[in-house]
């Protein structure tokens, strides 16, 4: 009886997990190609410039990602300043892909210096700051 229901668990549990993975890939087909506008600045600390960061290297957007999740910044890996991108209010970009389970999206800048150019954003700062844009705005 104890085996059929740690059989029985296991199943359930496979099949719950595959329909996580499923959804979460479904979202995230629904984000590639999508357009969204930097609505606000990520920093106004005076030590650290106004703007948005995006990463050169996705390791560099994934280990900060991590040491901000976890609070863990004696593993944080430092980011040389030169791989960072800051970007502007009203400033474009288009999602090309997603890494790390969703954690960081590859985008390419639509406008400003670096336009065309592919860097990493860290995903909760694409839900904090950003704006998808419709085809309603794109029209206008």
């Amino acid at each position: 009886m104890i085996q059929y229901l740690k059989i029985t668990s296991l199943i359930l549990f496979c099949s719950i997990s595959q329909f996580n993975l499923a959804d979460d890939k479904q979202a995230d087909e629904l984000l590639k190609g999508s357009t969204w506008q930097l609505i606000r600045n990520g920093s106004y600390s005076q030590s650290h410039g106004v703007g948005q960061v995006v990463y050169f290297l996705s390791s560099d957007a994934y280990h900060t990602h991590r040491s901000r999740k976890n609070q863990m910044w004696d593993a944080f890996s430092p980011v040389d300043a030169r791989n960072l991108v800051r970007l502007k209010k009203n400033d474009e970009l288009t999602i090309i892909d997603t890494r790390f389970n969703g954690a960081i999206h590859e985008v390419k800048l639509l406008n400003g210096f670096y336009k065309g150019k592919t860097y990493f954003l860290i995903a909760d700062e694409l839900e904090k700051n950003f704006k998808q844009e419709t085809e309603e705005d794109e029209k206008t």
